[in-house]
């Protein structure tokens, strides 16, 4: 079990009203009013996906870490329902790798001296250029609502059921005016519906064992990593909705989403 110390060195601003606690800061996961989950498309993801579709998504964390302990849910499995769904964002990975090849780096040091004689395998690398992935309720409407805002007002109150008496946001897109959207609807914008383990909560850990969704699900690949230039609606960023029926291409254009068909044609 990780071991969390008594006392943590960090004071952090919250945003909308909540408390500065130099004793509470908080990595925040998956909490239960988010509208989205996040997660990292790769290679080996794509592949384990077709093998086995219940391949479970990782969350990942986004932003600087605190050393006073997490918060949230880490693991998500699409149930039945959204099987087409985990098969669709498989072949979705290896249609993108078509126009945009993978990039590597090596995991571990050689020396100079040794790199004629090294042997080296794909086990070596690692993968440097994957894709953000974003689950949300398949109604959705991301082209209205944004992308990567949480829309969650409860989330000092799922903090404490994780044993923190303040945290931090932990807001993946910074600027003022996504947070103040991010307030003004999220009483508006369901949470992503997902059904929790019944599990026990542990005081400042996240829970590991794997939510699953009630219902279909859709999932937005984003081919680019600058979270406030899909909220600026920066021309040319671009976005994949992957549903369980099929496969559809988004480019920003004159601060607008247009389909990719319809501003290039079919290929």
């Amino acid at each position: 079990m990780r071991t969390i110390p008594l006392i943590c060195f960090i004071t952090v601003t919250l945003t909308l009203g909540a408390q500065k606690s130099p004793a509470h800061a908080s990595n925040n996961y998956f909490l239960p009013g988010d509208a989205f989950f996040h997660s990292h498309l790769d290679r080996e993801l794509a592949l384990k996906l077709k093998q086995n579709p219940e391949t479970p998504f990782n969350y990942r964390f986004v932003g600087q870490l605190a050393f006073c302990g997490y918060a949230g849910y880490s693991s998500l499995v699409l149930d039945q329902q959204n099987q087409n769904l985990a098969n669709n964002i498989h072949k979705v990975y290896f249609d993108i790798r078509n126009n945009l090849p993978i990039e590597l780096k090596m995991k571990r040091d050689i020396p100079a001296s040794k790199l004629e004689t090294t042997q080296w395998n794909v086990a070596d690398f690692e993968e440097t250029n994957g894709m953000s992935l974003f689950f949300y309720n398949a109604d959705y409407d991301w082209q209205r609502r944004h992308i990567a805002l949480k829309y969650n007002e409860d989330w000092l109150d799922d903090l404490k059921k994780f044993g923190f008496g303040g945290g931090r946001y932990c807001e993946f897109v910074k600027s003022p005016d996504a947070i103040i959207a991010s307030w003004s609807l999220g009483k508006y914008i369901p949470p992503l519906n997902l059904k929790l383990p019944e599990v026990e909560i542990e005081k400042f850990q996240t829970v590991k064992t794997p939510l699953t969704p009630q219902a279909p699900l859709k999932a937005l690949i984003l081919l680019g990593s600058n979270y406030n230039d899909y909220f600026n609606m920066k021309n040319g960023w671009e976005v994949i909705e992957v549903t369980n029926e099929g496969i559809s291409r988004y480019e920003i254009h004159r601060k607008e989403w247009k389909n990719y068909e319809e501003l290039y044609g079919k290929e």
